[in-house]
Order: C-alpha cells, then sequence, then structure tokens
C-alpha cells in the first residue's frame, strides 16, 4: 500500500563512536518494558518483517540501527548470512550474533565498513528518536552506502497514533517533539506516511509501501499524559495474554474512545473500536485467543494510525 493508504482491514564489537551526551542517553534506555504485547504480538509483526524483507532483498546481509538485545538477528532465521548491529549502548558482548558497532544514530549509520548491505533495518520506532535533520542525514547515508536493490525497512512512530491526538494536526519540528517515558524521558518525533514516502524520496530511496503496527496497542495508550480518557488497551491485552483478569480486561476493551479531533485518523479509530467492541462482547474462547483476536482486527494499514509506521524502500 502507497503513502495514501488509509485502511482498516480485518559478536565482534567494533571501536565506539559516541558524541559528548551520549552516556546519559543511553542511561534512558537502559530499562525498557518488555511486556506480553511486546514478546507475544509485536515481535510477531517484526517475525515476519524480518525474512519478508531479505527475501525481497535477494541477500542475507542485514544492518541493524537501533539493534537493542539483538532480536531482528534471531528472526531472521536461515535467511541471514551477515549480520551488524548498531546502538549506542555497549551491552551486547558474549552471545550476540555478528559484530556490534557502538554509535549514535544522531551521527549518521557510523563505521560500518564500505560494502553495501542487502537490508538496513530499524524496529520498534527507532528513527523517532532523531530529529528531522538527523533523520535526513541518515537516509542520505543509507542511500549513499547501499546498493542497487538493496531494502530499507525503517520504522518511526505513527503520526495518526490514538497515542497521541494532540499532535495530528501539527507540522514536523520542535512542536511535534514529546517526551516519551523509558527509564527516563527522551524526545520522540512521530511521523506521517506521506512525509516520510517524501523524505525517502528526497534521499534518493524508492519508497515501495508503509505499514502500521500495534494501532490499538501503543506503550502510552491509556496513561492520560498525552490524551485523556483513552481505555487502558495495552494493559488489557497483557492482562488476556497473562491469563488474568479476563472480565475486566471485556470491560476495558468494551470501552468507548473520548471524543477526538476531527479527521482521517479518528475516523480509523473510530471504525477499530467498532469492530473490538463487538468481539469484547462475544464470549467462549479464551483469554489468550482473545487478546489475539483483538490483535487481529488491525493489521494491514498504512495510513500512520499505529505506534509504529514502518515505510519499506528500495535503493535503485
Amino acid at each position: 500500500m502507497g503513502a495514501e493508504g488509509v485502511e482498516i482491514s480485518e559478536g565482534q564489537h567494533r571501536p565506539p563512536s559516541q558524541p559528548t551526551g551520549t552516556a546519559p542517553r543511553a542511561a534512558a534506555y537502559a530499562a525498557q518494558a518488555n511486556d506480553a504485547v511486546r514478546a507475544q504480538l509485536e515481535a510477531g509483526f517484526f517475525a515476519r518483517l524480518v525474512p519478508g524483507v531479505l527475501a525481497e532483498a535477494g541477500g542475507g546481509r542485514l544492518l541493524d540501527l537501533g539493534c537493542g538485545d539483538g532480536l531482528a538477528a534471531r528472526l531472521a532465521g536461515s535467511a541471514l548470512t551477515e549480520y551488524t548491529g548498531v546502538d549506542f549502548r555497549d551491552h551486547l558482548r558474549g552471545g550476540h550474533p555478528g559484530e556490534h558497532v557502538v554509535h549514535d544514530l544522531r551521527d549518521g549509520c557510523g563505521p560500518v565498513g564500505a560494502e553495501p548491505f542487502d537490508v538496513y533495518l530499524a524496529t520498534f520506532g527507532v528513527i523517532s528518536h532523531l530529529r528531522p535533520p538527523q533523520l535526513e542525514r541518515l537516509l542520505r547515508e543509507i542511500a549513499a552506502h547501499a546498493r542497487p536493490g538493496s531494502v530499507i525497512a525503517l520504522e518511526a512512530l505513527g503520526l495518526g497514533s490514538l497515542e497521541w491526538p494532540r499532535l495530528w494536526e501539527t507540522e514536523p519540528g520542535d512542536r511535534r517533539s514529546l517526551p516519551y517515558r523509558l527509564a527516563s524521558d527522551v524526545a520522540v518525533h512521530p511521523w506521517s506516511p506521506r512525509e516520510l514516502w517524501a523524505l525517502h524520496r528526497e534521499a534518493g530511496l524508492r519508497p515501495v509501501r508503509v505499514l502500521d503496527r500495534s494501532v490499538q496497542a501503543g506503550p502510552k495508550i491509556g496513561e492520560g499524559r498525552y490524551w485523556p480518557g483513552l481505555p487502558p488497551l495495552r494493559g488489557a491485552l497483557d492482562d488476556l495474554l497473562e491469563g488474568r483478569g479476563e472480565a475486566a480486561a471485556r470491560d476495558v476493551l468494551a470501552q468507548p474512545l473520548p471524543p477526538l479531533p476531527a479527521g482521517r485518523a479518528a475516523a480509523a479509530h473510530q471504525t477499530l473500536a467498532g469492530r473490538r467492541h463487538r468481539l469484547a462482547a462475544g464470549r467462549g474462547g479464551t483469554p489468550t485467543g482473545l487478546a489475539r483476536a483483538v490483535w487481529a482486527l488491525e493489521a494491514r494499514s498504512g495510513g500512520g494510525f499505529g505506534h509504529g509506521l514502518t515505510v519499506v524502500a528500495r535503493k535503485p
């Protein structure tokens, strides 16, 4: 689906390259939630994406930007022939596949060698942790480094996410940046599909499709920090997956959404809420089955309505 899509339907370490101020920033990322939604549902999204883009690229050399614990390497399976992970935290010694480059993506790709990769990947909203000029630089460096036919699959935070309706009509830049709580607050910048599509093209990449993820299960939904009155949907799905509090979780899933700013994003979320309400009203099955049925409602949109928004592009 292109940038206009709005459908809602059923190893070895290399030397560090760290700018001043990286250590406090790295500490903010040290403790991240690993809840049941992430482990059982979101990881499944990437378990399909990673082997798929490697097959699409016709090669197994993977550059994992903001690699975290190296999940993408484990998900790649037999399609992976060579792996390099880039992260500003030097925490992956022992048991980590391939190479690990200690580097802050705010300063571009980093010292990843001259040989192009088949796939350039960023998962879990990594590129929204860069300011717009930093993202533009990263895209230009990827375009210069990649070979013709390389696949680039980079995930941002979706501007149309239910987590932050107050940002839906803001322009890119400082007014759209917001504090996002990990171990401490870090600044993030959500993006729309149209904007990311244009940035990729300006960098010399050819966007192919956009994919939403976690449309109704963003980590901040229901916290009230960015928009009041949202039901704690992610917590309800966590409870169902963990086999606890089914009645209370169904009640949360059946709650209406609060008033939202009018527009395409609100219409998409209200449509999804109606489908979720019908599932929550049903009986029978298991709590885990209900959680997975709710998750299955939100697949295949490319409108930027999810917590995660991946642009898949090619180097011409």
